[in-house]
C-alpha cells in the first residue's frame, strides 16, 4: 500500500492492454485514487490494429473504473482532447472537484503510431501538426493546469510517458520521436521550475512494449503485413532480458516517481528497454 493515499490523474487508458490502463491499475493497488482518462471513453485505434483487438464488451475508461472499484480502489473517468486547453482544465477540475485535489499526474496519452508516419519527403506536414498537438502541446496543457493545483499543496509528481525513441530518434518517425524528444524536455524544465515548490517532475523511456499498438506499429513498418505475437517475441534476442517489456514494466516504474521514495529523483529520464539502449 502506499505511504499516504494520493489523488492520481492518468490520460491515455482507453485500451485495456495499453501502457495508461497498466498504470492506472497499478496506482490503484498502490492505494491511490485514480482518474483515468482518454479522448474517447475506448480510445482512438490505431488504423492497423484489428477490428477486433478489443473484446465487445469492453466500454473503455468506464470499464476500467468498474474494474478498479471493484478490486476496492477508488476511481473515476473523464474524456477529452488534451490538445485543446479548455479540455486540459476541463480534466484536472474534474479531479478537483470529485476527488478534492491532484497530486500525481501522468501524461500518458499519445497520438496513433500511423500518424505522421513515413519518409521524412513524404510524411503530411498536418499530420505531422497532429502528432505534435497532442504529444507536446497536450502534455504541455496538462502539466500547466496540473501545476497550478499542485503549487498551493507543495507536493506533486508530473511524470511524462516519452520514449526511447526520444533519445535515439526511430527511422519514419520524425513526427513521433521529435514529440517524444520534446517530451522528455518538459520534464526536464518542470523539473527546475516546480522543484523548489515540492513538485517533481520526471520521464518514462519505454523501449518495445507489448501492446496491441506496439504490435500495429510493426505491422506498417513491415509494410502492411499482418505480424502476431509468436512473430513479434522473435525480437526478444535483441533485448539484453530476452523479452519484450510489459505494461506493467513501465507501470513499476511510474509507480516508483509516484511515491515518496522518489522525493530526491527529479529531472531525470528513466529508460525502461531490458537493456537496449545504454547511455
Amino acid at each position: 500500500m502506499a505511504e499516504q493515499r494520493r489523488i492520481a490523474l492518468v490520460t491515455g487508458c482507453g485500451k485495456p492492454d495499453g501502457i495508461g490502463a497498466a498504470i492506472a491499475r497499478r496506482l490503484s493497488a498502490d492505494g491511490h485514487v485514480v482518474v483515468v482518462v482518454d479522448i474517447e471513453a475506448t480510445g482512438v485505434r490505431d488504423s492497423h490494429e484489428p477490428a477486433d483487438s478489443v473484446a465487445q464488451d469492453w466500454r473503455g475508461v468506464e470499464s476500467l473504473v468498474a474494474e478498479l472499484e471493484a478490486a476496492g480502489g477508488a476511481a473515476s473517468s473523464v474524456t477529452g482532447d488534451i490538445s485543446v486547453e479548455s479540455d486540459a482544465e476541463r480534466i484536472i477540475a474534474h479531479a478537483v472537484d470529485r476527488h478534492g485535489g491532484l497530486d500525481i499526474l501522468v501524461n500518458n496519452a499519445g497520438a496513433p503510431f500511423s500518424l505522421g508516419h513515413g519518409d521524412i519527403a513524404e510524411v503530411d506536414a498536418g499530420e505531422f501538426d497532429r502528432v505534435m498537438a497532442i504529444n507536446v502541446r497536450g502534455t504541455f496543457l496538462m502539466g500547466q493546469a496540473a501545476a497550478r493545483v499542485m503549487r498551493p499543496r507543495k507536493w506533486g509528481r508530473i511524470i511524462n510517458i516519452a520514449s526511447v525513441a526520444g533519445r535515439q530518434g526511430s527511422r519514419l518517425n520524425s513526427a513521433y520521436a521529435a514529440s517524444k524528444a520534446g517530451v522528455i524536455a518538459l520534464a526536464q524544465t518542470w523539473a527546475l521550475d516546480l522543484g523548489p515548490d515540492g513538485i517533481t517532475a520526471n520521464a518514462v523511456l519505454p523501449g518495445f512494449i507489448f501492446t496491441t499498438r506496439t504490435l500495429s506499429a510493426m505491422s506498417k513498418k513491415a509494410g502492411g503485413a499482418d505480424i502476431d505475437r509468436t512473430a513479434a517475441v522473435k525480437s526478444a534476442p535483441n533485448i539484453p532480458v530476452g523479452r519484450p517489456g510489459s505494461p506493467e514494466d513501465v507501470a513499476a516504474t511510474v509507480a516508483f516517481l509516484a511515491s515518496d521514495h522518489a522525493a530526491f529523483t527529479n529531472g531525470q529520464s528513466l529508460i525502461v528497454d531490458g537493456g537496449s539502449l545504454r547511455l
